[in-house]
């Protein structure tokens, strides 16, 4: 029996807005991620302390956050085209600017262009996903693994194009690649769904909702915001997790290189967001977001506790979960909001994941100088933990309503 491709529950214009997006996806995700590999060499080469080093990165990954609601806000008023090719053109010039610039401030500043101009896409393609795609789940699952793939490819290809290149050259090539495969796609042909009114207007009657569906009207603002509460922490634990990850896994693994090491570990996200997409359509969507939650936390501890190869194993297996998550995320968020706001709804969500979220470069910073890199991820269970209580609320929140994909 043939087995059936992974976009074949899809239209031919759906498959064009599942790929565009894809593309936006993992380029936002490489660009945003060559520079805690880049600073390992970067603070090698000047010698400074690498914690200094990454310090610079912290309004990049700001602005990657605060730019997000703005940029939801425009996708839904002006369609999400727009604004994802915009944010792309703008992350490709900002890095290749970078590999002109003397390091310290002016480094700190493209690397805030780049978190500025990338904060446009999450806003823009998710609601465009949400809103296009009829399996949802899939669609995010999909997505999740081409943001992945670049999450994966960062550490390894910025690796070796520095230690062949250096640091001014990988900067400027990833700029140029990322400028010419953004005017490829942004040739690709589909249809964006016509956008709801985004001015209040009586609501159009309706046939009565499934039992098994949920309706953002009906369930209130408390499970919004708790969503929220618990997407912020997911977020912080993201960006404490990429920019620990390969200073840590240079200082405990000697096997392999420590850029090759961090992409190996970031590949079994790439099944864990198409599952997770899965389980989006298929199960409960707290349940699913509770279970893999859960699954983290002893990973946590592992990662705190091993090295070698046991390191690199446990790391796998934790993005697998970490990452593995976030369609089933993406998908309460839509089920919890209106379509005619729901980029901007991704905009609040990302603007709390990626923004605040990016505090966790300075807890990063103060754990790591004073205890060592493992002690981040012991900080980091106990923010893991935070979150399961936040999805408990959910559940007192919406008690009795099962939270499905429509």
């Amino acid at each position: 029996m043939p087995i059936a491709s992974p976009t074949s529950a899809f239209n031919a214009n759906e498959r064009r807005i599942v790929h565009f997006t894809g593309f936006g996806h993992a380029a936002t995700h490489y660009v945003e991620l060559v520079y805690p590999t880049l600073a390992v060499g970067l603070a090698a080469e000047t010698g400074l302390p690498l914690t200094e080093v990454l310090a610079w990165s912290f309004a990049g990954y700001l602005l990657f956050g605060l730019g997000a609601l703005p940029a939801g806000i425009v996708a839904d008023h002006f369609g999400a085209r727009p604004v994802i090719l915009f944010g792309l053109m703008g992350s490709g010039l900002s890095a290749g600017a970078a590999s002109f610039v003397d390091t310290g401030w002016p480094i700190a500043l493209c690397l805030a262009g780049i978190g500025t101009s990338a904060s446009c896409y999450h806003p823009a393609g998710t609601g465009l996903l949400s809103r296009a795609v009829r399996a949802r789940g899939r669609a995010l699952g999909i997505n999740g693994i081409y943001g992945n793939a670049g999450i994966a490819l960062a550490p390894l290809m910025t690796a070796l194009l520095s230690e062949r290149v250096g640091w001014r050259a990988t900067f400027g090539l990833t700029g140029a690649v990322l400028l010419i495969a953004t005017w490829v796609f942004a040739r690709m042909d589909f249809s964006e769904p016509k956008r709801a009114p985004v001015a209040p207007q009586a609501e159009p009657k309706h046939e009565p909702e499934s039992k098994n569906a949920s309706a953002p009207s009906a369930l209130g603002l408390g499970p919004f915001l708790t969503i929220c509460f618990t997407a912020t922490l997911g977020g912080f634990m993201y960006r404490a997790n990429t920019v620990a990850q390969p200073a840590l896994f240079a200082s405990e693994i000697d096997f392999m290189g420590y850029g090759m090491a961090a992409s190996g570990a970031m590949l079994l996200g790439l099944v864990g967001q198409y599952l997770g997409g899965l389980v989006a359509d298929k199960w409960e969507l707290r349940g699913g977001y509770l279970f893999f939650h859960v699954a983290s936390v002893p990973l946590l501890i592992a990662i705190a506790w091993t090295s070698g190869v046991s390191l690199l194993m446990t790391s796998a297996l934790y993005v697998f979960f970490a990452l593995g998550m976030q369609p089933i995320e993406n998908s309460l968020f839509a089920a919890l909001t209106p379509e005619r706001w729901r980029s901007t709804a991704y905009g609040i969500k990302f603007t709390l994941t990626f923004g605040v979220g990016s505090t966790a470069v300075w807890l990063v910073y103060e754990v790591a100088r004073t205890d060592g890199w493992s002690a981040v991820y012991w900080a980091l269970v106990g923010v893991a933990l935070a979150l399961i209580v936040g999805i408990g609320a959910l559940y007192l929140l919406t008690l009795g309503r099962p939270v499905r994909n429509r």
